[in-house]
């Protein structure tokens, strides 16, 4: 279906309304997000002079810089990870899986051949009760399971068995393709992947941000799901280079050499993994709920609507104020969800009021070069 605003459900951030109490744990993690994200800031102001020279005289030099930059995730805050850890929220277990080995300059061996499968571990959080259908949950860039929580509370709470998974070099999971410290889009897609193979088949998968693209292309490969969820969905990683290029003061020499790189270290072509022309030719897909915020400022929302627009059963939900983190952890976005899920359509035409940020068991965030550093889930 195309995606519009007829076709939307609009839920509204409550202007002027009273903000949720604050607790240490809240400002603790109100205080790590502007940290983070002033640091980030910073970074940026003192790069981009560096990129700029770097595309006029050392391309070259320059996409090897930007693209191991692309592939360093940040890590959550260790202190305010400690105390939800010691909290506790669910069972948690670590997991095996075989990788693609990326670690070398080329995706091969010195005899053309592929190099043995890496032997990596990542780790998931289980709610709900153990006979329930499986909904995963897979987190987005520099994210972890632990943003998920509200949702995966929700879930349980409805008798669904809730599998929160940290991807390859993100929350507490291991190296992934590409060695310690460094991530790329399959290290998300390979963590579903294994999940699934471990608990089966899923009555739904839920993605946001890097993990909502990657979830789209898992379905679209062949994960079985009955439906699925993409919040705030990054589903062109071409347009993501692009964003980059703005962001750090370079431009398409580096940026067409960056992408190269990549496709030379990994074997995979990025452009291949743009995920609304591959949605578009596709009959057979599960439904899917696409939210996103009108003023996300990560991921602009017509990165959700294109994905709407190309997936065939499809309904977009549209917020207004909450952002690109925060409507992970909304009342009205989560009640949407689990419903969604349970088998309802979101309603076209409809409008509902909500307070941003009034879900219980979340965590203040700005955008997501910051977000795991201020995100931890709170233990119920």
């Amino acid at each position: 279906m195309t995606a519009s605003t007829e076709k939307s459900t609009i839920v509204r951030s409550t202007e002027g309304a009273a903000a949720p109490a604050e607790t240490p744990a809240r400002a603790g993690a109100s205080a790590a997000s502007g940290t983070a994200a002033a640091s980030a800031a910073q970074a940026r102001m003192t790069i981009r002079p560096v990129f700029g020279a770097l595309e006029r005289v050392a391309p070259g030099f320059g996409a090897r810089w930007a693209w191991r930059l692309w592939c360093t995730p940040t890590r959550p805050n260790p202190e305010v990870v400690a105390k939800s850890r010691a909290a506790g929220l669910g069972e948690v277990m670590r997991l095996p899986a075989l990788l693609p080995d990326w670690t070398g300059p080329r995706p091969a061996g010195p005899d053309g051949k592929p190099k043995p499968p890496l032997r990596a571990e990542f780790t998931v959080e289980l709610l709900g009760p153990a006979d329930g259908p499986v909904v995963y949950l897979l987190h987005g860039w520099s994210g972890w399971r632990g943003q998920f929580a509200p949702i995966g509370h929700a879930l349980a709470a409805a008798g669904y068995r809730a599998v929160l998974i940290d991807a390859f070099n993100h929350g507490d999971s291991g190296p992934g393709t590409l060695g310690p410290g460094l991530a790329v889009p399959p290290d998300f897609s390979l963590a579903l992947a294994a999940a699934a193979e471990r608990f089966g088949p899923a009555r739904a998968v839920i993605g946001h941000s890097l993990g909502g693209g990657c979830t789209a292309l898992a379905v679209l490969e062949g994960l079985k799901a009955e439906r699925a969820v993409f919040v705030s969905p990054a589903a062109d990683p071409i347009a993501f280079t692009r964003q980059m290029a703005r962001m750090l003061g370079f431009g398409e020499r580096i940026r067409t050499r960056m992408v190269e790189h990549g496709r030379v270290r990994t074997g995979l072509d990025a452009a291949e993994f743009v995920a609304p022309p591959l949605a578009a030719r596709r009959t057979d897909l599960p439904p899917a709920l696409i939210v996103h915020d009108r003023d996300d400022p990560t991921v602009p929302v017509t990165a959700g609507r294109s994905l709407a627009g190309a997936w065939r059963d499809s309904r977009m939900l549209e917020t207004v104020g909450l952002g690109h983190n925060r409507l992970l952890r909304d009342a009205s976005v989560i009640e949407a969800v689990v419903a969604f899920v349970a088998g309802a359509d979101a309603k076209p035409d409809t409008t509902v009021d909500a307070v941003s940020g009034s879900a219980a068991n979340g965590c203040a965030s700005g955008d997501e070069t910051a977000n795991a550093q201020a995100c931890a889930h709170v233990g119920s």
